[in-house]
C-alpha cells in the first residue's frame, strides 16, 4: 500500500510538472555581429584612417531571455531581458546590462502593458522602415536621426502599452515617469511620452510616432524635444521600397528660440538570389541651413537561416555636428567632415 501511494504521488507530481511547463516558457536568444572595416576621416586639410574589428555594423549584437506564463482566460504574464554585446571588446557597450530591454508585463486580448526599461518607439519604428534596420554604422536613420537627436535608445522607469492587431492597425505608447525630478527655474521635469500607430496592408507598411521628450532618465534637464518620424515600404517583390520624414524640435530652458532638425531617408533591398540581398539607403538631416547627408551600399549573404555574410560601405559629409561642437568649444570650425567606412562581417542569429 505504502509504494502504491508513493507511485500515485510520483505520478501526480509529474504530472503537475509536465502542465507548468507546457503554460510557462523561457528562450536564450540574440545575434553576434562583428566585422573588419577601414574608416578614413577628412576635414580640412588633415585625413586620418583607422583599421579595425567593429561589432553591428550590420546587425544589432546582443543577448536576451524572454518567457511568458499563461494564467489562464487568455492572459499571460511575460518578461524579457536584454543586453547589448560590443563583440569585438566583450563588453555590454552600455553603462547598464540590460540596456537594452528589462521589463515584466501582462498580455491578452486587450494588448501587452509592460513596465521597466524599454527601447523607444522612435527607435522601434525607426529601424523598421529603413533597409539597415538597427545597423549603428549603416543605417542613415540611426546616424542622421535618432541618433542625431538622442531618440533612438531605450527608456527608463516606463509604462508601455501596445494593442492588439485591429485588422492591421496596431497602437503604442509609452511614458518615462520623472519619479521626483521636477521642474525648476532652470530645468524642466525628468519625462517623456511618445504615441505611435503601425499598419500593416499586405506589401504596404507605415508608421506615425511623436514624442514630447525632457529626459528618459527621470533627471531633470534644461532640453525638450517634440519630435515626429513618418514611415513607410511597400515590397515590389523585385524590390523593397522604404522612405522616412521626421523633424525634432528642440528648445532649451530660458533662451528664445528653437532649433529644428528635419530629416528624410530613402531606401531599398533588391534580392538578387535565393540567398543574396542588396541593401541601399540615403539620408539626409537639415539644421539652420547646413545639411549633413549620408549614402550606404551593402550586399548581405545568408549561409544558413540563422547565419550570414556581408559587405558594406558608407559615406557620411556633415556639416552640423562639426559646427556644433566648434560652437561648443569656442574654436574655430576647421570645415565639413567627409567620412567613408568599408566593412566585411559575420553575423549568427541564435
Amino acid at each position: 500500500m505504502f509504494v502504491k501511494k508513493n507511485l500515485i504521488a510520483v505520478a501526480a507530481l509529474a504530472t503537475l510538472a509536465v502542465s507548468a511547463q507546457a503554460q510557462s516558457s523561457v528562450t536564450l536568444y540574440g545575434n553576434v555581429d562583428a566585422a573588419l572595416a577601414y574608416t578614413k576621416v577628412k576635414q580640412g586639410g588633415a585625413s586620418e584612417s583607422v583599421n579595425s574589428v567593429e561589432s553591428s555594423i550590420l546587425t544589432e549584437s546582443f543577448f536576451g531571455l524572454k518567457g511568458q506564463e499563461d494564467l489562464g482566460g487568455g492572459l499571460k504574464a511575460v518578461f524579457k531581458l536584454e543586453s547589448f554585446i560590443d563583440a569585438d571588446t566583450g563588453s555590454t557597450g552600455t553603462s547598464n546590462f540590460w540596456g537594452k530591454n528589462a521589463y515584466v508585463g501582462l498580455a491578452g486580448d486587450f494588448g501587452t502593458v509592460a513596465l521597466g526599461n524599454q527601447e523607444s518607439l522612435f527607435k522601434l519604428q525607426g529601424n523598421a522602415f529603413n533597409p539597415f534596420g538597427a545597423s549603428s554604422l549603416l543605417s542613415t536613420t540611426n546616424v542622421l536621426f535618432t541618433g542625431l537627436t538622442g531618440l533612438g535608445g531605450s527608456w527608463q522607469n516606463t509604462v508601455g502599452y501596445t494593442s492588439a492587431n485591429l485588422s492591421g492597425l496596431t497602437l503604442s505608447a509609452q511614458h518615462s515617469a520623472k519619479e521626483g525630478a521636477k521642474a525648476t527655474a532652470t530645468n524642466y521635469n525628468g519625462n517623456a511620452t511618445a504615441v505611435a500607430a503601425n499598419y500593416v496592408a499586405g506589401p504596404l507598411a507605415a508608421s506615425l510616432v511623436y514624442g514630447d521628450v525632457r529626459s528618459t532618465t527621470a533627471s531633470a534637464t534644461d532640453t525638450r524635444q517634440r519630435a515626429y518620424l513618418l514611415g513607410a515600404s511597400y515590397d515590389f517583390g523585385v524590390v523593397k521600397a522604404f522612405a522616412q520624414y521626421g523633424q525634432d524640435k528642440v528648445e532649451v530652458k530660458n533662451e528664445a528660440g528653437s532649433d529644428k532638425a528635419k530629416f528624410y531617408q530613402l531606401g531599398a533591398v533588391v534580392p538578387v538570389s535565393q540567398a543574396g540581398s542588396v541593401h541601399a539607403s540615403f539620408g539626409q538631416t537639415k539644421v539652420e541651413g547646413f545639411k549633413t547627408h549620408q549614402f550606404s551600399l551593402a550586399y548581405n549573404h545568408a549561409l544558413s537561416k540563422r547565419t550570414g555574410v556581408y559587405a558594406g560601405v558608407t559615406y557620411i559629409k556633415d556639416d552640423i555636428l562639426g559646427r556644433l561642437i566648434a560652437e561648443e568649444e569656442e574654436a574655430a570650425y576647421a570645415g565639413k567632415t567627409k567620412t567613408t567606412a568599408v566593412a566585411v562581417g559575420l553575423r549568427h542569429a541564435f
